[in-house]
Protein backbone atom coordinates (compact mmCIF):
# COMPACT_ATOMS: atom_id res chain seq x y z
CA UNK A 1 0.00 0.00 0.00
CA UNK A 2 1.65 3.58 -0.89
CA UNK A 3 2.55 5.69 1.93
CA UNK A 4 0.20 8.50 2.56
CA UNK A 5 1.23 11.55 5.24
CA UNK A 6 -0.73 14.11 6.60
CA UNK A 7 1.49 17.10 7.71
CA UNK A 8 -0.83 18.75 10.45
CA UNK A 9 -0.33 22.30 11.86
CA UNK A 10 -3.18 23.41 14.27
CA UNK A 11 -2.57 26.40 17.07
CA UNK A 12 0.99 25.70 16.66
CA UNK A 13 1.01 22.32 17.53
CA UNK A 14 2.48 20.35 14.48
CA UNK A 15 2.25 16.43 14.18
CA UNK A 16 2.62 14.14 10.90
CA UNK A 17 0.58 11.12 10.76
CA UNK A 18 0.47 8.17 8.70
CA UNK A 19 -2.75 7.83 6.87
CA UNK A 20 -4.13 3.88 7.07
CA UNK A 21 -7.38 2.50 6.14
CA UNK A 22 -9.13 5.86 7.52
CA UNK A 23 -8.83 9.08 10.19
CA UNK A 24 -10.54 11.59 11.50
CA UNK A 25 -9.90 15.25 12.85
CA UNK A 26 -11.59 17.60 15.09
CA UNK A 27 -12.22 19.32 18.64
CA UNK A 28 -12.82 16.28 20.99
CA UNK A 29 -12.39 12.77 21.45
CA UNK A 30 -14.90 11.56 18.75
CA UNK A 31 -12.66 12.53 16.58
CA UNK A 32 -8.89 10.16 16.14
CA UNK A 33 -6.57 13.29 15.76
CA UNK A 34 -7.46 16.23 18.28
CA UNK A 35 -6.72 19.13 17.53
CA UNK A 36 -6.40 22.43 19.85
CA UNK A 37 -8.76 24.76 17.53
CA UNK A 38 -11.82 25.96 18.94
CA UNK A 39 -13.11 26.85 15.52
CA UNK A 40 -13.38 22.76 14.49
CA UNK A 41 -16.20 21.14 14.93
CA UNK A 42 -16.28 17.18 17.06
CA UNK A 43 -15.63 15.56 14.02
CA UNK A 44 -14.28 18.02 11.36
CA UNK A 45 -12.93 16.12 8.94
CA UNK A 46 -12.20 12.20 7.63
CA UNK A 47 -9.65 11.08 5.65
CA UNK A 48 -9.98 7.67 4.11
CA UNK A 49 -8.51 5.46 1.55
CA UNK A 50 -10.16 3.58 -1.58
CA UNK A 51 -7.60 1.15 -2.91
CA UNK A 52 -5.26 3.06 -3.83
CA UNK A 53 -7.02 6.61 -4.46
CA UNK A 54 -6.85 8.97 -1.27
CA UNK A 55 -10.43 10.85 -0.38
CA UNK A 56 -11.31 13.41 1.72
CA UNK A 57 -15.01 14.38 3.41
CA UNK A 58 -16.09 17.42 5.42
CA UNK A 59 -18.30 15.87 7.98
CA UNK A 60 -20.77 18.72 8.18
CA UNK A 61 -18.62 20.56 9.91
CA UNK A 62 -19.86 24.72 11.30
CA UNK A 63 -16.61 26.20 9.45
CA UNK A 64 -16.27 24.08 6.47
CA UNK A 65 -13.42 22.02 4.88
CA UNK A 66 -11.04 23.21 2.24
CA UNK A 67 -8.95 21.95 -0.46
CA UNK A 68 -6.81 24.43 -2.31
CA UNK A 69 -9.01 26.64 -1.00
CA UNK A 70 -12.27 25.69 -2.57
CA UNK A 71 -14.94 24.38 0.31
CA UNK A 72 -15.70 20.63 0.09
CA UNK A 73 -19.33 19.84 0.17
CA UNK A 74 -21.49 16.46 -0.14
CA UNK A 75 -19.48 13.74 -1.95
CA UNK A 76 -15.98 12.96 -0.80
CA UNK A 77 -13.15 14.66 -2.64
CA UNK A 78 -10.13 12.73 -4.66
CA UNK A 79 -6.84 14.12 -2.74
CA UNK A 80 -3.09 14.65 -4.99
CA UNK A 81 -0.09 14.71 -3.43
CA UNK A 82 0.48 18.30 -2.27
CA UNK A 83 -2.90 19.61 -1.89
CA UNK A 84 -3.49 21.45 1.70
CA UNK A 85 -6.18 21.33 3.53
CA UNK A 86 -7.47 24.46 5.83
CA UNK A 87 -10.30 24.12 8.36
CA UNK A 88 -11.28 25.59 11.68
CA UNK A 89 -9.86 28.79 12.69
CA UNK A 90 -6.13 27.90 12.05
CA UNK A 91 -5.31 24.71 11.02
CA UNK A 92 -3.43 22.98 7.89
CA UNK A 93 -2.94 19.82 6.31
CA UNK A 94 -0.54 18.45 3.79
CA UNK A 95 -1.20 15.77 1.70
CA UNK A 96 1.92 13.79 0.89
CA UNK A 97 1.06 10.61 -1.40
CA UNK A 98 4.19 8.44 -2.19
CA UNK A 99 6.48 10.63 -0.84
CA UNK A 100 8.46 11.36 -4.03
CA UNK A 101 7.56 15.04 -4.02
CA UNK A 102 9.23 16.09 -1.94
CA UNK A 103 6.60 19.44 -1.83
CA UNK A 104 6.19 20.12 1.79
CA UNK A 105 9.07 22.75 2.35
CA UNK A 106 8.84 26.43 4.49
CA UNK A 107 7.83 28.09 1.32
CA UNK A 108 4.34 26.47 1.57
CA UNK A 109 3.24 25.00 4.94
CA UNK A 110 6.20 26.33 7.55
CA UNK A 111 8.73 24.17 8.48
CA UNK A 112 8.68 20.49 7.95
CA UNK A 113 7.82 19.25 12.02
CA UNK A 114 10.69 18.22 14.24
CA UNK A 115 9.84 15.73 16.54
CA UNK A 116 6.34 14.87 15.27
CA UNK A 117 4.24 12.66 16.16
CA UNK A 118 4.00 9.18 13.49
CA UNK A 119 1.37 7.00 13.92
CA UNK A 120 -0.45 4.55 11.95
CA UNK A 121 -4.20 3.93 11.87
CA UNK A 122 -5.02 0.79 10.83
CA UNK A 123 -8.57 0.73 12.41
CA UNK A 124 -11.54 2.29 11.33
CA UNK A 125 -12.22 5.92 13.36
CA UNK A 126 -14.13 6.03 16.81
CA UNK A 127 -17.47 6.88 15.43
CA UNK A 128 -17.97 4.37 13.02
CA UNK A 129 -18.20 5.78 9.90
CA UNK A 130 -17.51 3.04 7.10
CA UNK A 131 -15.38 3.36 4.15
CA UNK A 132 -15.90 1.89 0.52
CA UNK A 133 -14.08 -0.78 -0.81
CA UNK A 134 -12.32 -0.97 -4.36
CA UNK A 135 -11.90 -3.52 -6.99
CA UNK A 136 -8.15 -4.83 -6.88
CA UNK A 137 -5.71 -2.94 -9.67
CA UNK A 138 -6.28 -5.37 -12.97
CA UNK A 139 -2.78 -5.39 -13.57
CA UNK A 140 -2.97 -7.93 -10.55
CA UNK A 141 -5.06 -10.11 -12.48
CA UNK A 142 -3.40 -10.41 -15.69
CA UNK A 143 -2.17 -14.24 -16.06
CA UNK A 144 1.32 -15.14 -16.09
CA UNK A 145 1.91 -16.48 -19.98
CA UNK A 146 4.44 -18.94 -18.35
CA UNK A 147 2.10 -20.40 -15.93
CA UNK A 148 -1.08 -20.00 -17.93
CA UNK A 149 -4.09 -21.23 -15.55
CA UNK A 150 -7.10 -23.30 -16.84
CA UNK A 151 -9.84 -22.08 -18.38
CA UNK A 152 -12.20 -22.18 -15.66
CA UNK A 153 -10.16 -19.95 -13.65
CA UNK A 154 -10.21 -17.14 -16.02
CA UNK A 155 -13.88 -17.43 -16.49
CA UNK A 156 -14.08 -17.24 -12.28
CA UNK A 157 -11.58 -13.93 -12.95
CA UNK A 158 -14.24 -12.48 -15.24
CA UNK A 159 -17.28 -13.22 -13.10
CA UNK A 160 -15.50 -11.62 -9.73
CA UNK A 161 -14.15 -8.75 -11.83
CA UNK A 162 -17.75 -8.30 -13.10
CA UNK A 163 -19.51 -9.05 -9.84
CA UNK A 164 -17.00 -6.13 -7.65
CA UNK A 165 -17.77 -3.97 -10.67
CA UNK A 166 -22.06 -4.04 -10.82
CA UNK A 167 -21.62 -3.58 -6.82
CA UNK A 168 -19.35 -0.50 -6.89
CA UNK A 169 -22.12 1.25 -9.36
CA UNK A 170 -24.99 0.20 -7.12
CA UNK A 171 -22.99 1.87 -4.24
CA UNK A 172 -22.07 5.20 -6.13
CA UNK A 173 -25.88 5.28 -6.67
CA UNK A 174 -26.83 4.46 -3.12
CA UNK A 175 -23.75 7.44 -1.79
CA UNK A 176 -25.60 9.54 -4.56
CA UNK A 177 -28.69 9.25 -3.19
CA UNK A 178 -27.65 10.40 0.24
CA UNK A 179 -25.33 13.09 -0.76
CA UNK A 180 -27.55 15.75 -0.38
CA UNK A 181 -31.18 14.57 0.68
CA UNK A 182 -30.56 12.78 4.12
CA UNK A 183 -34.28 11.61 5.63
CA UNK A 184 -36.70 12.48 6.88
CA UNK A 185 -39.39 11.83 9.92
CA UNK A 186 -42.13 13.97 11.63
CA UNK A 187 -40.62 16.75 9.79
CA UNK A 188 -36.99 16.12 11.78
CA UNK A 189 -33.94 15.22 9.55
CA UNK A 190 -32.37 11.72 10.77
CA UNK A 191 -29.38 9.86 10.03
CA UNK A 192 -29.85 6.57 7.45
CA UNK A 193 -27.75 4.07 9.04
CA UNK A 194 -24.39 2.60 8.05
CA UNK A 195 -24.87 -1.02 7.17
CA UNK A 196 -21.51 -1.95 7.60
CA UNK A 197 -22.13 -5.26 7.54
CA UNK A 198 -22.66 -4.74 2.82
CA UNK A 199 -20.48 -5.60 0.07
CA UNK A 200 -20.14 -1.71 -0.05
CA UNK A 201 -20.66 0.19 3.06
CA UNK A 202 -21.88 3.44 2.45
CA UNK A 203 -20.97 6.48 3.82
CA UNK A 204 -23.79 8.64 5.36
CA UNK A 205 -22.49 12.51 6.45
CA UNK A 206 -24.12 13.27 9.55
CA UNK A 207 -26.19 16.00 9.07
CA UNK A 208 -25.89 17.47 12.60
CA UNK A 209 -22.10 17.32 12.45
CA UNK A 210 -22.06 15.93 16.18
CA UNK A 211 -22.61 19.23 17.55
CA UNK A 212 -24.66 19.30 21.21
CA UNK A 213 -26.41 22.24 21.45
CA UNK A 214 -26.48 21.97 24.95
CA UNK A 215 -22.84 21.76 24.80
CA UNK A 216 -21.29 25.88 25.68
CA UNK A 217 -18.10 24.85 23.78
CA UNK A 218 -20.20 23.98 20.25
CA UNK A 219 -22.56 27.27 21.05
CA UNK A 220 -19.35 29.50 21.05
CA UNK A 221 -17.67 27.33 18.42
CA UNK A 222 -21.01 28.04 16.31
CA UNK A 223 -22.87 31.17 17.30
CA UNK A 224 -20.86 33.74 15.26
CA UNK A 225 -23.55 35.10 12.68
CA UNK A 226 -23.09 38.19 10.36
CA UNK A 227 -26.11 40.50 10.41
CA UNK A 228 -26.83 41.99 6.81
CA UNK A 229 -24.34 44.96 6.21
CA UNK A 230 -25.46 48.32 7.32
CA UNK A 231 -27.12 50.63 4.88
CA UNK A 232 -26.62 54.37 6.24
CA UNK A 233 -29.40 55.60 3.64
CA UNK A 234 -31.98 53.01 6.05
CA UNK A 235 -30.59 55.10 9.67
CA UNK A 236 -32.04 58.07 11.04
CA UNK A 237 -29.50 60.75 12.71
CA UNK A 238 -28.85 60.37 16.84
CA UNK A 239 -29.84 64.04 17.86
CA UNK A 240 -29.40 63.94 21.78
CA UNK A 241 -30.87 67.11 23.59
CA UNK A 242 -28.43 69.35 25.33
CA UNK A 243 -30.11 68.74 28.88
CA UNK A 244 -29.50 64.70 28.18
CA UNK A 245 -26.73 63.62 30.40
CA UNK A 246 -23.31 64.28 29.54
CA UNK A 247 -22.26 60.95 28.89
CA UNK A 248 -24.88 60.52 26.25
CA UNK A 249 -24.55 63.74 23.61
CA UNK A 250 -21.75 61.74 22.38
CA UNK A 251 -24.59 59.74 20.57
CA UNK A 252 -25.65 62.54 18.42
CA UNK A 253 -23.92 61.34 15.41
CA UNK A 254 -25.30 61.82 11.32
CA UNK A 255 -25.88 59.25 9.19
CA UNK A 256 -23.93 61.39 6.73
CA UNK A 257 -21.03 60.69 8.93
CA UNK A 258 -21.95 56.95 9.37
CA UNK A 259 -21.73 56.43 5.45
CA UNK A 260 -18.81 58.25 5.66
CA UNK A 261 -17.00 56.33 7.89
CA UNK A 262 -18.09 53.23 6.20
CA UNK A 263 -16.71 54.41 2.65
CA UNK A 264 -13.10 55.20 4.61
CA UNK A 265 -13.14 51.77 5.98
CA UNK A 266 -13.57 49.78 2.54
CA UNK A 267 -11.55 52.47 0.80
CA UNK A 268 -8.71 50.67 -1.56
CA UNK A 269 -5.61 49.71 0.39
CA UNK A 270 -2.19 48.06 -1.06
CA UNK A 271 -1.97 44.34 -0.65
CA UNK A 272 -3.79 41.21 -0.38
CA UNK A 273 -6.95 41.27 1.78
CA UNK A 274 -9.43 38.38 2.83
CA UNK A 275 -9.68 35.70 4.98
CA UNK A 276 -6.48 34.66 4.97
CA UNK A 277 -4.35 36.81 2.86
CA UNK A 278 -0.22 36.19 2.40
CA UNK A 279 1.91 37.36 5.70
CA UNK A 280 -1.06 36.59 7.97
CA UNK A 281 0.85 35.91 11.33
CA UNK A 282 -1.53 34.77 14.17
CA UNK A 283 -0.07 34.75 17.85
CA UNK A 284 -0.99 32.09 20.18
CA UNK A 285 -3.18 34.29 21.99
CA UNK A 286 -5.55 34.17 19.46
CA UNK A 287 -5.35 30.70 18.71
CA UNK A 288 -8.61 29.90 20.64
CA UNK A 289 -7.76 29.66 24.43
CA UNK A 290 -10.05 32.37 24.76
CA UNK A 291 -13.11 29.60 24.15
CA UNK A 292 -12.10 27.84 27.68
CA UNK A 293 -11.51 31.36 29.26
CA UNK A 294 -14.95 32.79 27.73
CA UNK A 295 -16.69 29.54 29.03
CA UNK A 296 -15.44 30.37 32.88
CA UNK A 297 -16.40 33.79 32.84
CA UNK A 298 -19.66 32.71 30.86
CA UNK A 299 -20.93 29.70 33.55
CA UNK A 300 -20.05 32.53 36.19
CA UNK A 301 -22.07 34.97 35.08
CA UNK A 302 -25.29 32.48 34.35
CA UNK A 303 -25.10 31.37 38.33
CA UNK A 304 -24.77 34.24 40.13
CA UNK A 305 -27.63 35.76 38.36
CA UNK A 306 -27.04 37.68 34.82
CA UNK A 307 -30.93 37.71 32.94
CA UNK A 308 -30.14 37.73 29.14
CA UNK A 309 -32.24 39.32 27.17
CA UNK A 310 -34.39 37.23 25.62
CA UNK A 311 -36.17 39.78 23.35
CA UNK A 312 -36.23 44.05 22.33
CA UNK A 313 -38.15 45.22 25.66
CA UNK A 314 -35.71 43.07 27.88
CA UNK A 315 -33.11 44.83 25.97
CA UNK A 316 -34.99 48.59 26.38
CA UNK A 317 -34.91 47.58 30.31
CA UNK A 318 -31.44 47.24 30.26
CA UNK A 319 -30.82 50.66 28.34
CA UNK A 320 -33.12 52.22 30.93
CA UNK A 321 -31.53 50.59 33.93
CA UNK A 322 -27.96 51.56 32.30
CA UNK A 323 -26.73 47.89 33.10
CA UNK A 324 -25.83 48.11 29.51
CA UNK A 325 -24.80 51.48 27.50
CA UNK A 326 -25.84 52.66 24.17
CA UNK A 327 -22.48 53.34 21.78
CA UNK A 328 -22.20 56.20 19.03
CA UNK A 329 -23.00 54.47 15.82
CA UNK A 330 -19.56 56.51 14.45
CA UNK A 331 -16.63 58.20 15.69
CA UNK A 332 -13.38 59.03 14.02
CA UNK A 333 -11.89 55.93 15.32
CA UNK A 334 -14.56 53.56 14.53
CA UNK A 335 -18.11 52.78 12.92
CA UNK A 336 -20.98 50.42 14.52
CA UNK A 337 -21.85 48.35 10.98
CA UNK A 338 -25.08 46.94 13.49
CA UNK A 339 -28.57 46.58 13.27
CA UNK A 340 -28.54 45.42 9.14
CA UNK A 341 -31.14 42.93 9.88
CA UNK A 342 -33.09 44.80 12.14
CA UNK A 343 -36.85 44.63 11.25
CA UNK A 344 -39.79 47.37 11.76
CA UNK A 345 -42.26 44.72 12.42
CA UNK A 346 -44.26 45.11 16.09
CA UNK A 347 -42.34 44.04 19.65
CA UNK A 348 -43.21 41.03 20.50
CA UNK A 349 -42.33 39.05 23.68
CA UNK A 350 -40.26 36.05 23.54
CA UNK A 351 -40.06 32.69 25.61
CA UNK A 352 -38.55 29.57 25.08
CA UNK A 353 -42.24 27.75 26.10
CA UNK A 354 -44.17 30.15 23.57
CA UNK A 355 -42.01 31.07 21.45
CA UNK A 356 -43.12 34.96 20.00
CA UNK A 357 -45.98 36.52 21.41
CA UNK A 358 -47.49 39.76 20.60
CA UNK A 359 -47.16 42.47 23.38
CA UNK A 360 -50.44 44.18 24.24
CA UNK A 361 -50.48 48.01 25.90
CA UNK A 362 -50.69 48.05 29.27
CA UNK A 363 -48.45 44.70 29.69
CA UNK A 364 -44.73 44.95 31.65
CA UNK A 365 -43.04 44.78 28.47
CA UNK A 366 -45.32 46.97 26.68
CA UNK A 367 -44.72 49.61 29.64
CA UNK A 368 -40.98 49.52 29.35
CA UNK A 369 -40.79 49.80 25.41
CA UNK A 370 -43.23 53.00 25.88
CA UNK A 371 -41.60 54.48 28.82
CA UNK A 372 -37.75 54.15 26.42
CA UNK A 373 -39.59 55.70 23.18
CA UNK A 374 -40.90 58.68 24.87
CA UNK A 375 -37.26 59.71 26.10
CA UNK A 376 -34.48 57.66 24.43
CA UNK A 377 -32.07 60.16 25.44
CA UNK A 378 -33.89 62.84 24.04
CA UNK A 379 -35.37 61.49 20.90
CA UNK A 380 -39.03 60.28 21.08
CA UNK A 381 -40.68 57.37 19.15
CA UNK A 382 -44.02 56.39 18.60
CA UNK A 383 -44.54 52.20 18.94
CA UNK A 384 -47.41 52.69 16.71
CA UNK A 385 -44.93 53.88 14.01
CA UNK A 386 -43.02 50.75 11.69
CA UNK A 387 -39.81 53.35 10.94
CA UNK A 388 -39.45 54.72 14.90
CA UNK A 389 -39.95 50.95 15.51
CA UNK A 390 -36.78 49.93 13.17
CA UNK A 391 -34.75 52.63 14.60
CA UNK A 392 -35.14 51.98 17.81
CA UNK A 393 -34.11 47.93 16.95
CA UNK A 394 -30.88 49.80 15.80
CA UNK A 395 -30.38 51.77 19.00
CA UNK A 396 -30.85 48.72 21.52
CA UNK A 397 -28.25 46.68 19.19
CA UNK A 398 -25.46 49.05 19.91
CA UNK A 399 -25.16 48.45 23.36
CA UNK A 400 -22.83 46.44 25.37
CA UNK A 401 -21.09 46.40 29.05
CA UNK A 402 -19.79 49.66 30.25
CA UNK A 403 -16.45 47.94 31.09
CA UNK A 404 -16.51 47.10 26.85
CA UNK A 405 -16.21 50.93 25.93
CA UNK A 406 -12.28 51.85 27.09
CA UNK A 407 -11.41 48.77 25.98
CA UNK A 408 -12.98 49.07 22.42
CA UNK A 409 -11.54 53.29 22.04
CA UNK A 410 -8.49 51.73 23.01
CA UNK A 411 -8.34 49.43 20.33
CA UNK A 412 -9.84 51.67 17.55
CA UNK A 413 -7.97 54.66 18.52
CA UNK A 414 -4.45 52.53 17.95
CA UNK A 415 -5.58 51.27 14.14
CA UNK A 416 -7.00 54.63 13.65
CA UNK A 417 -3.78 56.14 14.33
CA UNK A 418 -1.48 53.59 12.62
CA UNK A 419 -3.65 53.34 9.26
CA UNK A 420 -5.91 56.59 9.25
CA UNK A 421 -9.50 54.05 8.91
CA UNK A 422 -12.25 53.36 11.55
CA UNK A 423 -12.50 50.20 12.55
CA UNK A 424 -15.62 48.56 11.82
CA UNK A 425 -17.36 46.56 14.32
CA UNK A 426 -19.76 43.98 13.04
CA UNK A 427 -21.65 42.85 16.24
CA UNK A 428 -22.43 43.82 20.20
CA UNK A 429 -25.25 42.98 22.68
CA UNK A 430 -27.75 40.70 21.12
CA UNK A 431 -31.47 39.70 22.54
CA UNK A 432 -31.78 35.73 22.22
CA UNK A 433 -34.92 36.29 19.58
CA UNK A 434 -32.74 38.65 17.27
CA UNK A 435 -30.46 35.37 17.04
CA UNK A 436 -33.16 33.11 16.64
CA UNK A 437 -34.05 35.37 13.85
CA UNK A 438 -30.56 35.17 12.33
CA UNK A 439 -30.79 31.52 12.84
CA UNK A 440 -33.35 31.24 10.46
CA UNK A 441 -31.56 31.92 7.27
CA UNK A 442 -27.76 31.30 8.24
CA UNK A 443 -27.38 27.45 8.13
CA UNK A 444 -24.02 28.29 9.84
CA UNK A 445 -25.35 29.56 12.96
CA UNK A 446 -26.34 27.49 16.11
CA UNK A 447 -30.04 26.61 16.57
CA UNK A 448 -30.94 27.78 19.77
CA UNK A 449 -33.31 25.59 21.87
CA UNK A 450 -32.90 25.69 25.24
CA UNK A 451 -32.70 28.27 27.98
CA UNK A 452 -29.52 26.93 29.98
CA UNK A 453 -27.11 28.56 27.94
CA UNK A 454 -25.41 32.05 27.81
CA UNK A 455 -24.38 32.78 23.90
CA UNK A 456 -21.57 35.56 23.90
CA UNK A 457 -23.59 38.09 22.34
CA UNK A 458 -26.55 37.95 24.76
CA UNK A 459 -23.97 38.59 27.92
CA UNK A 460 -23.08 42.30 26.80
CA UNK A 461 -19.70 41.01 26.97
CA UNK A 462 -18.73 40.16 23.14
CA UNK A 463 -17.77 42.55 20.71
CA UNK A 464 -16.82 41.03 16.83
CA UNK A 465 -14.23 43.07 14.16
CA UNK A 466 -14.20 42.98 10.81
CA UNK A 467 -11.40 41.54 8.88
CA UNK A 468 -12.37 40.17 5.77
CA UNK A 469 -11.83 44.26 4.51
CA UNK A 470 -8.63 44.61 5.39
CA UNK A 471 -5.03 43.29 4.45
CA UNK A 472 -2.32 41.30 6.56
CA UNK A 473 -0.51 44.69 8.00
CA UNK A 474 -3.82 45.84 9.48
CA UNK A 475 -4.48 42.47 10.50
CA UNK A 476 -0.89 41.50 12.44
CA UNK A 477 -1.60 45.07 13.69
CA UNK A 478 -5.04 44.62 14.73
CA UNK A 479 -3.56 40.86 16.49
CA UNK A 480 -0.84 42.08 17.89
CA UNK A 481 -2.76 44.91 19.83
CA UNK A 482 -5.27 42.38 21.30
CA UNK A 483 -2.50 39.82 21.85
CA UNK A 484 -0.64 42.34 24.18
CA UNK A 485 -3.98 43.65 26.02
CA UNK A 486 -4.53 39.86 26.65
CA UNK A 487 -1.75 39.16 28.39
CA UNK A 488 -2.66 42.36 30.27
CA UNK A 489 -5.80 39.79 31.05
CA UNK A 490 -8.08 42.47 30.27
CA UNK A 491 -9.82 40.42 27.56
CA UNK A 492 -10.03 37.31 25.28
CA UNK A 493 -9.60 37.31 21.54
CA UNK A 494 -10.03 34.60 19.02
CA UNK A 495 -9.76 35.08 15.12
CA UNK A 496 -12.70 33.20 13.56
CA UNK A 497 -12.65 32.00 9.81
CA UNK A 498 -15.42 31.12 8.08
CA UNK A 499 -18.79 33.03 7.14
CA UNK A 500 -18.38 35.62 9.41
CA UNK A 501 -14.15 36.01 9.34
CA UNK A 502 -13.54 38.30 12.27
CA UNK A 503 -11.40 39.35 15.81
CA UNK A 504 -13.63 38.07 18.55
CA UNK A 505 -13.41 40.12 21.53
CA UNK A 506 -15.27 39.03 24.85
CA UNK A 507 -14.41 41.44 28.28
CA UNK A 508 -14.93 40.50 31.32
CA UNK A 509 -17.93 41.68 32.95
CA UNK A 510 -16.52 42.11 36.44
CA UNK A 511 -12.75 42.94 35.16
CA UNK A 512 -11.26 40.02 36.77
CA UNK A 513 -10.09 37.29 34.59
CA UNK A 514 -10.77 33.62 34.96
CA UNK A 515 -8.14 31.87 37.20
CA UNK A 516 -7.10 28.83 34.51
Amino acid sequence: MIKVTLYIESAGERREVVLGDETSVGRTSLAREILPDAGLSRVNTTFFRDGEDVLIVDENSTNGTFVNGEKIVGRPRLLKSGDQITLGNNTRILVEIGGANNFYDASDFSDKPKNSLTRENQSKNEFGAATTTSAANPKSQIPNPKSSPPPWILIAAGLSTFAIIFLALVGYLIASRYENDAATKNGKTITPTIQKSAVIPVRVIDPLGGEDEDDLDDLIASWEVQEEEINAANVADVTVEASAAEEEKELSVTAAFLAEQQQKAFAPRGGETGIRPGGLNVPKELFGDGVIKQKAKLREMNTTGYKQPLDFAELAAKRLSKELIEMPMATASFYLDVGGSAKDSPFTAFSFQNGNTEITPGTPKYNTLAQLASNFAGTKYDLNNAAHRKQMRMRLLRMFNQRSKPILKELADAYHAKFNRPLRVTSLTRSMDYQIGLNATNANSFKVRGEGSLPPHTSGCAFDLARKHMNAEEQNFVMAKLAEMEQRGVLDALIEYGTNACFHVFIYADGKAPQM
